[in-house]
């Protein structure tokens, strides 16, 4: 086992710990999910606490412990992003993507795509004024990095193309259902065809392409709720940071 590891990561979340340390849970490209202790770093003297803030890129090298525990041995500062902090916006999508990529990430194993996205994620809401089109690029890049990409083009159950009107759709069967099988099938949701025309375009263009689409205002709650109620069913319940978004 190496007793050394070193790599470029997202600081995702930190959890206190005894009186001075913490655990901080790191988003890396080939490790995928990484915990580590950070020891004496809520002491007033740490050197690593401010380059250990969620929402940091950063370089960092961990070492064995006496357990099995990684330590936090170095770190810096590659990116921070001083624009998302000063917002609270944008702070709360912000932790919105970063916990869904903390929940659909796996300890020890690579998903580059899934970094990659975080990273430029973040980078997009510091930098764009209206975030919504950048957290809903995410949500839909999202499940496919991850293995989750919803059937948006025909009928999960007959497998009939879908025809341009008000569709359904359903969490447990990965995609949309036609109008004759959403009516008859417990737990289709209702989805218009301009959310779902968004939904296509997201899932299947690049961020500039969809950037320039925006994501239009009367769509944002019923494609907020959809999104959110396919998340919460992948994970079997929902964010904290949704939760909270949702009350603000």
């Amino acid at each position: 086992m190496e007793r050394s590891v070193h790599f470029r990561a997202i600081v995702v979340r930190h959890t206190n710990y005894e009186e001075a340390d913490r655990f901080i849970t790191f988003l890396t490209p080939y490790q995928g999910r990484v915990s580590a202790l950070a020891k004496g770093v809520r002491k007033m003297n740490s050197r690593k606490a401010g380059h250990l803030q969620p929402f940091t890129y950063v370089d960092v090298q961990l070492s064995k412990g006496r357990g099995a525990s990684w330590l936090v041995t170095q770190v810096s500062t590659i990116e921070a992003y001083p624009e998302i902090l000063a917002s609270l916006d944008k702070t709360v999508r912000t932790s919105c993507v970063l916990e869904l990529a903390d929940r659909f990430s796996l300890e020890g194993v690579e998903n580059v795509r899934l970094f990659q996205l975080t990273l430029d994620t973040l980078r997009r809401i510091a930098v764009f004024q209206d975030v919504v089109p950048v957290q809903r690029y995410f949500d839909m890049q999202l499940l496919s990095v991850t293995g989750y990409q919803p059937q948006l083009f025909e009928c999960v159950r007959c497998h009939k193309k879908i025809q341009p009107e008000d569709q359904y759709l359903h969490y447990g069967m990965g995609g949309v259902l036609c109008p004759d099988c959403g009516e008859i099938t417990t737990g289709s949701k209702k989805i218009s065809m301009k959310t779902l025309k968004y939904f296509r375009y997201y899932q299947m263009h690049s961020f500039p392409e969809a950037a320039a689409a925006g994501w239009p205002l009367d769509i944002r709650m019923e494609s907020e709720n959809l999104l959110t109620g396919y998340q919460s069913y992948l994970l079997e319940r929902k964010t904290n940071s949704q939760k909270f978004l949702e009350q603000m």
